[in-house]
């Protein structure tokens, strides 16, 4: 599902009113997601949306019953993307190259994982200890995913776990410190990476196949 087809889905599961302005619950959500993203929660502001939005106030209540509400659907959208994305990735994996391979196209696509819609919800929980549990509880989600696939491919516990949270927390961490690496720098480590993760040997067939699938992908993308 694209980033707008969820987003409309999310916006439309809280709409009981019916849409008497140009704008729709959707467009609101929209943005309120482009605001937090770059200046944060507290930023998310009714009479700033309706600014933004070349709007009135009043409209915001025609979709919303208050900012709690549009928080909330902020927060559902966001469990939506990135936790799903995670976990999906990794779910009909048919060998345990494949699912590594899923799980690190996900976190170099944004229309799969969002990265900045994560850090975004981090930097929140830092000063809100129900946000703190909420992304608490997706990281144990995400890790328990990934536990999940390595005990499918028959790593004992409690190697699964830890290479799930090794995967895991190394790939946060990357989008946490910012690293700046060129998508073809970064590919030339597959191997490396793959031993790491799982403590096998990468086929370097597989790991061409991977490299030139992902340039061929994503390189103007992200070069």
């Amino acid at each position: 599902m694209s980033d707008t087809k969820l987003l409309r889905a999310v916006a439309e599961r809280g709409n009981s009113a019916p849409e008497r302005t140009q704008l729709q619950r959707f467009d609101w959500l929209q943005k309120a997601l482009e605001i937090f993203v770059a200046e944060g929660i507290d930023a998310v502001r009714i009479t700033r949306l309706a600014q933004d939005l070349g709007v009135t106030r009043g409209s915001f209540y025609w979709h919303f019953e208050n900012r709690d509400d549009l928080i909330d659907a902020l927060v559902h959208y966001w469990k939506d993307k990135n936790t799903a994305a995670i976990t999906d990735s990794i779910l009909q994996a048919k060998s345990l190259s494949d699912g590594i391979f899923r799980f690190f196209e996900t976190c170099i696509d944004a229309a799969l994982f969002d990265p900045r819609l994560d850090l975004a919800l981090r930097e929140w929980a830092r000063r809100s200890p129900t946000v703190r549990d909420l992304v608490d509880r997706e990281d144990e989600a995400r890790i328990d995913a990934l536990q999940q696939f390595f005990l499918r491919f028959e790593f004992p516990m409690p190697q699964a776990l830890i290479r799930a949270r090794v995967l895991y927390y190394s790939q946060i961490g990357f989008y946490a410190l910012e690293v700046q690496e060129p998508l073809q720098t970064r590919l030339g480590y597959t191997e490396a990476y793959f031993e790491a993760f799982t403590g096998e040997q990468l086929d370097s067939l597989e790991a061409t196949g991977f490299r030139k699938h992902i340039l061929e992908t994503y390189g103007d993308k992200l070069s």
